[in-house]
């Protein structure tokens, strides 16, 4: 999941959580109606959400509505004479100014948080502007038309600036009966009637609007949080997945399967670097008479205790422990030549026999012990992965036919030998 898809979701409800976000969200989203408002900190996270996503929107509409806005102003101006505008044009030129400065205001991404606010500042004195403004035009062909603009522009509060319905609201309602407030201030006659049919009617639509709109965007905004924790978990279990196909379900170590890709990956580096590849062979001393005496159980206990001697003998960058099969073990040492590996496998026969697991029917020792092979090459491409696997099995085979609780190192014949 990238950064943009988990910007807008709640702390609570990104990857790592437990399921009660989840069951949350899916009880919002299914709360009908009458549930407009989330728990403290998922409002508050919904509102930053859609303040983002207004901003974006609001961006990229706002310059159209502009021109429209201009287109229509142009047109009243030649179509209606000059002498019947009365002050028309100044409070059309003043919302102009206003539109002007959200499109100068919505052009800084900075901005987007606050995008309800500085809208909400603009649309309330746009809206005291429009509402107040027919009362001050000449003919009433051009009062009505005037009026008429006020309730269109209570719908585009409402359904255009992407203000939620409480911001909406304010800059409808508020704006409008504080022209109506300033209209009878200044002693001019108002037609109630006509206020009703025009301004509140137009400011009930723009709200009903802003409420269905911040409602579907609320829906959204809970859709998408539960497809992002759903996403987050799919992703969480694939990685689970990923790595119990690598790993050695008994000992934790890597699997085969996972090894044979790594050694793949350090024969083509150290074939590129020109460096030496060392690679150590382990089997466990007449294991099979250990687990007929002592049963599966301690066999496996057994096997878990020598995974973790293993892990801490391949403890450097590069190198790699893993379960090959049974009750044999492979560690890949990049980078090490046959002085060095020797002296670790030496080191890793003392410490499984300090681990002094008792054995019974063991012919060299009273204890748990291991044959250990080791090969070492340098990469080339006349080589091949295989051939370094083959070595030290051929020497671990070697080692157990000398007497088993030993090493043996097998030579491996390159063109240029190995440091």
């Amino acid at each position: 999941m990238t950064a943009s898809e988990t910007d807008h979701l709640p702390e609570d409800a990104r990857p790592g959580h437990d399921s009660t976000r989840y069951a949350l969200l899916n009880d919002l989203l299914q709360a009908g109606w009458l549930r407009f408002r989330f728990p403290r900190s998922l409002e508050q996270e919904f509102r930053h959400y859609h303040a983002t996503a207004s901003a974006r929107t609001f961006r990229s509409t706002v310059f159209y509505v502009l021109l429209l806005y201009l287109v229509l102003g142009i047109g009243i101006m030649i179509i209606i004479p000059s002498e019947t505008l009365g002050s028309w044009p100044l409070g059309y030129s003043a919302v102009t100014l206003l539109i002007l400065a959200a499109v100068a205001l919505s052009r800084s991404h900075r901005l987007d948080a606050w995008h309800q606010q500085y809208v909400t500042a603009l649309a309330f004195p746009g809206m005291v502007v429009l509402t107040v403004l027919p009362e001050f035009t000449g003919a009433p062909v051009m009062k009505q038309a005037a009026t008429i603009g006020t309730v269109h522009a209570a719908v585009v509060i409402g359904s255009v600036l992407g203000l939620r319905a409480g911001p909406a609201a304010l800059a409808m309602w508020g704006g409008g009966y504080l022209g109506v407030v300033a209209i009878l201030v200044s002693g001019q006659s108002l037609s109630w009637l006509l206020t009703h049919q025009t301004l509140t009617a137009g400011c009930a639509v723009g709200t009903v609007v802003a409420w269905l709109m911040e409602r579907q965007s609320r829906q959204v905004f809970l859709q998408q949080s539960l497809l992002s924790l759903e996403k987050a978990r799919s992703d969480d279990m694939a990685e689970r997945m990923k790595e119990m196909s690598r790993e050695d379900g008994l000992t934790g170590l890597t699997n085969r399967r996972h090894f044979d890709e790594v050694l793949n990956l350090e024969w083509q580096r150290c074939m590129r670097d020109g460096a030496s590849l060392s690679l150590m062979f382990i089997d466990v001393d007449f294991f099979k008479p250990y687990n007929d005496e002592y049963g599966h159980q301690a066999g496996d206990d057994c096997l878990q205790r020598l995974g973790r001697i293993l892990a801490d003998h391949a403890r450097r960058p590069g190198d790699l422990a893993a379960r090959y099969g049974g009750e044999e073990f492979v560690v890949l040492y990049p980078q090490t030549g046959p002085r060095s590996l020797e002296q670790m496998a030496d080191k890793l026969l003392r410490a499984v026999a300090d681990e002094r697991m008792p054995h019974g029917h063991s012919s060299v020792a009273d204890h748990i012990t291991v044959s250990i092979g080791t090969a070492c090459i340098v990469p080339e491409q006349s080589y091949n992965p295989e051939q370094l696997v083959a070595a030290a099995d051929h020497a671990v085979y070697e080692a157990k036919n000398k007497g088993r609780n030993r090493v043996y190192n097998a030579p491996v014949k390159t063109t240029d030998p190995c440091p």
